[in-house]
């Protein structure tokens, strides 16, 4: 199986680039165009036609050859491309040519004021392009470089240029070898052979290439295989792993380390570098797209299953109305008997065959009929909760199986308009709302609570709610975090935590099923969080105040209504 890694564009590449246009040498600068940050477009009309020659600096994508397409141009020209057009315009190209056999390449343009040299250095996370004036100073750069990002060779405007350092001195150019230099080097070289370490600019693709090309047609193979360079008989194809699809990249001869269906023959090398670096860039832009949308759609898929299992748990819990039922009907029949102080009626149970006998909770403060009335309001809340329950139930399956659905796509999303299209489906359904990380931020000013005991939490449709764990917390939250038309959530009786909704500005979206999640929280983190049931006030937090001298985490508020939160059986 061979190696399917990406084919970098090695200095054979842009050798092979330069050498098959013939255009470059006295062409005129049209135009310059800079689409993106890290590139820029030549617009060189010769031979009574237009060519754009696309330069890249980018440490993943850097590269040098002709387009066929007309890129769009930054809306506001960044200042290096406002000083190449100043100084570039309407020059004439003298040349073109690379340094020895290296991926740097030395531009000349005679302009009025002189001949200007434009360095593009194509040497991956050190690729740059950088201006140099007539008296070989530089006059701006891609990419500015400081003494202290590098002290070997810092780029500043106003310095004399320097080539970047060489790797290895004595390195051996391979346009300037003839057949009998090829020969004597091979000869003793013997086993493994070094190809890198004697001839100068090859990359490890290119040097396994020729290893394979050793193995194929021994001395004579490598021999003819240097001839085609020097002579540039290009035969240019385009690599691709049938298997994946994807563009590995492109090469100049036809490679012996991959097979004939792998490779798909071009009119140029700019051609097949063009189609090759197209597909990998929208590759590498499918799988960025791809890995920032999968987590927000797992969250929010893990969100919604275990509030799944929290409306389960609650639908069991409201199959006890019979069972509650029953209690009451047992309390007023047998409720008389019972001493005074009693917490347990015992009492037969009519409904089973042989009528066992249940022991039934009594509040010994209360009479009989106020704990039969007790109990038959839990039957009624009850049944009333089923059907609603039954309703979110599926409400809430429907969109976990609709997440799951949007999960498949996005892990088989082959382009990025397929995924963007995802992406906004996604934020239409409120998927992608993000949650605050609560590890604790290594410098103050990161940490969005400043230091405050506030914890996160996911409502089961996306929403972000906040909840302070002490009287600081609360105060904070209340005071400092909180909108306007957020939602504020505190238990109707005794002391708790403040628990806040963040709505962006549209409380009426909020659905109930956030509101009674954020209500739990509340109870929960209350003085009453061990009680059956618990009353939570919400408002918003437009109508809550915190009185002039009150402690932390006092509040007044109005325009309030009430949940009940059952939060465990009776």
């Amino acid at each position: 199986m061979p190696d399917a890694k990406p084919i970098p564009f090695d200095s054979l590449n842009l050798y092979a680039v330069l050498q098959e246009r013939d255009f470059f040498a006295g062409a005129r600068v049209q135009d310059i165009r800079q689409p993106e940050p890290l590139t820029i477009v030549l617009h060189l009309y010769a031979q009574r036609a237009e060519h754009r020659l696309l330069i890249s600096a980018d440490a993943q994508f850097a590269r040098m050859h002709t387009i066929s397409a007309k890129l769009p141009n930054a809306p506001t020209p960044p200042p290096f491309l406002q000083s190449l057009r100043k100084h570039l315009e309407g020059g004439i190209v003298r040349s073109m040519t690379m340094l020895g056999f290296d991926r740097i390449v030395q531009a000349e343009v005679q302009t009025r004021e002189g001949v200007y040299r434009l360095m593009i250095e194509l040497m991956g996370k050190h690729s740059n392009i950088i201006l140099v004036e007539p008296t070989g100073l530089v006059r701006s750069a891609l990419k500015w470089v400081s003494p202290r990002q590098s002290e070997a060779r810092p780029i500043r405007a106003g310095e004399t240029y320097r080539l970047p350092p060489t790797r290895v001195e004595g390195l051996l150019n391979p346009l300037a070898m003839t057949d009998d230099d090829w020969r004597t080097l091979i000869t003793p070289m013997g086993e493994p052979r070094d190809w890198q370490a004697h001839i100068e600019g090859l990359s490890r693709f290119t040097a396994d290439e020729l290893e394979a090309v050793y193995r194929a047609g021994g001395v004579d193979g490598v021999v003819a295989w240097a001839r085609r360079l020097r002579e540039g008989a290009w035969q240019p194809v385009l690599i691709r792993d049938p298997q994946t699809r994807r563009a590995l990249g492109a090469y100049p001869f036809p490679s012996l380390r991959f097979p004939d269906s792998w490779q798909h023959a071009r009119t140029s090398v700019s051609l097949a570098w063009e189609q090759a670096f197209s597909e990998r860039i929208q590759h590498a832009r499918t799988d960025a797209l791809r890995q920032s949308l999968l987590p927000s759609l797992r969250r929010a898929l893990q969100a919604r299953e275990r509030a799944l299992a929290d409306l389960q748990r609650a639908l069991h819990a409201s199959q006890d109305a019979d069972r509650w039922q029953l209690y009451g009907e047992l309390i007023l029949a047998f409720g008389h008997n019972m001493p005074a102080g009693a917490t347990t009626l015992h009492a037969p149970d009519y409904t089973q065959p042989d009528a066992p006998e249940i022991a039934i909770p009594i509040d010994p403060a209360k009479t009989p009929a106020e704990n039969a009335e007790r109990y038959f309001h839990k039957a009624r809340r009850a049944r009333e909760s089923r059907a609603e329950l039954h309703a979110r139930l599926q409400r809430l399956t429907d969109e976990a199986n609709a997440l799951r659905y949007a999960l498949l796509q996005a892990e088989q999303a082959a382009d990025p308009d397929a995924l963007l299209r995802l992406h906004a489906d996604a934020k239409a359904h409120g998927w992608l709302r993000e949650t605050t990380t609560l590890s604790p931020a290594k410098r103050a000013e990161k940490d969005p609570f400043e230091g405050h005991k506030i914890r996160a939490h996911l409502s089961p449709d996306g929403y972000q709610v906040l909840v302070g764990e002490n009287a600081a917390a609360n105060d904070f939250l209340l005071t400092r975090i909180a909108k306007s038309n957020d939602w504020w959530l505190h238990v109707r009786t005794g002391t708790g935590a403040h628990v806040i909704i963040r709505t962006e500005n549209q409380p009426q979206r909020v659905p109930r099923s956030t509101l009674e999640f954020a209500a739990r929280l509340a109870a929960q983190h209350s003085a009453d969080r061990h009680a059956r049931v618990v009353e939570v006030d919400y408002t918003l937090r437009k109508y809550v105040r915190k009185p002039k001298g009150a402690p932390q985490g006092f509040a007044l508020y109005t325009h309030e209504k009430t949940l009940r939160v059952e939060l465990k059986a009776g």
